[in-house]
């Protein structure tokens, strides 16, 4: 009987992971990439004219909302929208003055919008109309491209997210599993055959990281599902369950800003003294805006939305409109209980938004291992049904099989990767939210080049050398693009100011230098055999 559960167990782990291992990769391949999508890269996507300052002055940025409040009507400063320049998705500091009943002109959501550079405070951009226009035409970068893809492959609500929850749940399946009909690889924590064939080298990394990871890649999991579910299915469901399915009343009820009632009686609010005790508060944490409601009034109330430091989640501080801290609390609203504490942890433990660049590399290089996992069980699964007396699949099948793979994995790494050197392009040819539009195609177009590349009957072998010389190429031309394209850079990488900047270019150049380490390794077998492409004693393929 047990040994009839484990071999149910190993069938379900086996077809879960075959089915789903070459979507989990892309997943978790971009996650890895998305937990330093903010503020890291787009503090680096932002060309030089904005690059992003370090500090903003609290008593200019109180002269510059009063100083626009009075270019719009009054009905436009009851809602006053502060985005502070941090890379947490703005590189620029955006005032957005909003009107929830709209204007003469709409009878929705309409806002003023002025956008100031974060090092001079210089105008550089305004906007007026539907608030929900110029949230989603704003500029994006290849931080924010690569997030959204790995929250919802670009296929948008609710497929999108739909998919990439259900992948998360797949993941919690595999983990469960494959810890149970491992258990005896316990025993053989530290064996790694490094020098061995491909298919034991790849046994071992599977069952290794698989051991090692098991409680990074459940949390994960988990976690991925919930963002990946909450909205498309639990939403609707606690909507339909306590408010008749009434979803914004719902929304309303759990909201963390309730508007105050405007008094009509002036009172100068007081932005400076918000963001000064802010920063007194907890002086690591990041302030990410400022909602200010009934501006220059009485009853006005402003809320300051802060991220990190002391406090494992993200955390809204409710100030008097005299500057007085009223009360702390989450971002889910005043509202006690374990519930909200675990609701509180989702985000922060999918994306490792609570440790600083630390606990960022952790969780890139864990979500690595999760990437890697389900690719060696495919190429295990793989090579298990091409050896034998009677395989199940050919010589020809299993070079397809993996030129399959190259071309889905290996083109996803090159299409994020190429990505790099497009928005340094991008920066100098290409004026704001324009870029936009180009991402896309450069990310799709080169993953759909590089499949069908592998299409032709190429030895895998081959593709993969050349995959890995592909993406070295892509990161190796960072810093020679800046140095040809933007003046002054080669001194700007001693510059202080510039060190999120200098350490991603330099963080590629690294991984340009590992990835031609590695197509140097790869030697290609001397025979036809599937079973020749071995590790040599030597250490090369």
């Amino acid at each position: 009987m047990k040994s009839l559960t484990i071999k149910k167990l190993f069938q379900l782990h086996s077809w879960v992971g075959i089915i789903t291992g070459i979507l989990l990769f892309i997943v978790a391949f971009t996650g890895a990439l998305a937990v330093f999508s903010k503020p890291y890269l787009s503090i680096w996507a932002a060309s030089s004219e904005q690059h992003v300052a370090s500090h903003v002055p609290a008593a200019k940025v109180e002269q510059l909302i009063n100083q626009y409040a009075e270019k719009v009507p009054q009905e436009f400063r009851e809602n006053i929208h502060v985005y502070m320049p941090e890379g947490y998705g703005y590189t620029r500091l955006v005032l957005l003055y909003e009107s929830h009943e709209g204007d003469v002109n709409y009878d929705k959501e309409t806002a003023y919008v002025y956008e100031f550079n974060s090092q001079t405070l210089a105008l550089v951009n305004q906007y007026y109309g539907l608030a929900s226009e110029y949230y989603q035409n704003r500029q994006s970068d290849i931080g924010q491209f690569i997030a959204h893809f790995h929250a919802d492959l670009h296929l948008g609500r609710p497929i999108g997210l739909i998919l990439t929850g259900f992948l998360g749940l797949t993941l919690m399946v595999s983990v469960i599993t494959g810890l149970y009909i491992h258990r005896d690889m316990f025993k053989q924590l530290f064996t790694f055959r490094r020098n061995k064939s491909i298919d034991i080298v790849a046994g071992d990394s599977h069952k290794l990281f698989g051991i090692w990871g098991s409680i990074f890649h459940f949390v994960i999991g988990f976690t991925g599902a919930f963002l990946g579910l909450a909205t498309v299915i639990l939403l609707p469901a606690a909507a339909y369950v306590s408010f008749n399915g009434d979803q914004e009343k719902l929304i309303e009820t759990f909201t963390a800003m309730p508007e105050p009632v405007i008094s009509e009686q002036h009172q100068p609010t007081r932005i400076a003294d918000v963001i000064n005790h802010t920063t007194q508060l907890d002086a690591k944490a990041e302030l990410l805006d400022l909602t200010i409601m009934a501006f220059n009034d009485q009853n006005a109330v402003v809320y300051a939305r802060m991220l990190g430091g002391e406090n494992f989640a993200p955390q809204i501080l409710e100030y008097k409109g005299d500057g007085t801290l009223a009360k702390s609390m989450s971002s889910f609203g005043d509202i006690p209980g374990p519930a909200i504490k675990v609701l509180e942890w989702v985000f922060p433990l999918h994306f490792g938004s609570f440790g600083g660049i630390f606990v960022k590399t952790i969780w890139a290089l864990l979500g690595l291992t999760t990437a890697l996992i389900p690719l060696s069980g495919v190429m295990m699964w793989l090579a298990k049904r091409s050896r034998g007396q009677n395989p199940s699949l050919s010589a020809t099948s299993y070079q397809r099989w993996n030129r399959f793979v190259i071309g889905t994995c290996g083109g996803i790494v090159l299409a994020c990767f190429a990505l790099f050197p497009a928005q340094i392009v991008l920066n100098q040819l290409v004026i704001d939210a324009t870029q936009n539009s180009f991402f896309g195609p450069i990310f799709f177009g080169g993953w759909l080049f590089w499949l069908v590349v592998c299409v032709f009957p190429v030895s895998y072998q081959r593709l993969l050398k050349a995959n890995i010389l592909l993406v070295a190429l892509c990161l190796s031309s960072v810093i020679p693009l800046k140095a040809v394209l933007q003046p002054g850079y080669l001194a700007q990488l001693l510059n202080a100011n510039y060190l999120i900047v200098s350490v991603v270019d330099i963080v590629c150049f690294i991984l340009a230098c590992l990835a031609l380490y590695w197509f140097k390794k790869l030697s290609l077998p001397v025979t036809s055999d599937t079973s020749a492409y071995t590790v040599t004693q030597g250490g090369s393929l």
